[in-house]
């Protein structure tokens, strides 16, 4: 069987927020490969850092001018996220958004996620997981949705030998208002593919 990555997202409330329109700041720290790790505003946008290297947490940025795509969380406070990368000046918009999502610059497969609720959501708002086409809104495809109501745990993986073939740049998205701000934990399972 050819390997797979995992990817982490954690939170605490909803799987999406808007950045506020405030500048990206340079936090004067390196990161162990090197990198810049830059302050990015999200008034209590709920996402939270991973326990170790190993087992690190991302947030995917949409909109930005000059940090969309993945990015490895440092650390977060309340209002404010530090991810790790090259640092450019800008000011983000409100239209903005940090989101639960994974894209490659090269194309590839989604095998399936995971996600688990530190208690049983208890309102009834559904979970949907969608392929963000490259090629435009008319090609998304909705690959998975749940009303989250009496949910705590789902386990989802596509079919044996059926992933979803993404092209490079696609994106999978997951979203969840979590009015009930359950603790989330969600991992995606991907893999890189030739075409």
């Amino acid at each position: 069987m050819r390997p797979y990555d995992t990817i982490r997202f954690s939170g605490a409330k909803k799987t999406y927020e808007a950045l506020d329109a405030e500048a990206c700041v340079d936090a004067g720290l390196i990161g162990p490969s090197g990198e810049n790790i830059v302050t990015m505003q999200g008034d209590a946008h709920g996402f939270l850092a991973g326990p170790s290297v190993q087992l690190f947490n991302c947030v995917y940025l949409l909109g930005t001018d000059n940090y969309d795509g993945l990015k490895r969380i440092h650390s977060v406070a309340t209002n404010t996220i530090n991810i790790f990368s090259p640092f450019t000046a800008e000011t983000t918009a409100t239209g903005d958004t940090f989101r639960t999502a994974y894209t490659s610059k090269y194309p590839f497969e989604f095998l399936g996620f995971e996600i688990h609720l530190n208690a049983v959501s208890a309102t009834s708002e559904n979970l949907v997981v969608a392929r963000d086409s490259v090629l435009g809104s008319t090609f998304d495809t909705k690959i998975f949705s749940q009303d989250m109501n009496a949910i705590q745990d789902i386990v989802y993986m596509i079919p044996k030998g059926e992933p979803v073939l993404c092209d490079a740049n696609d994106v999978i998205d997951l979203a969840w208002a979590n009015t009930n701000s359950k603790t989330w934990i969600v991992k995606f399972y991907v893999r890189s593919r030739t075409v």
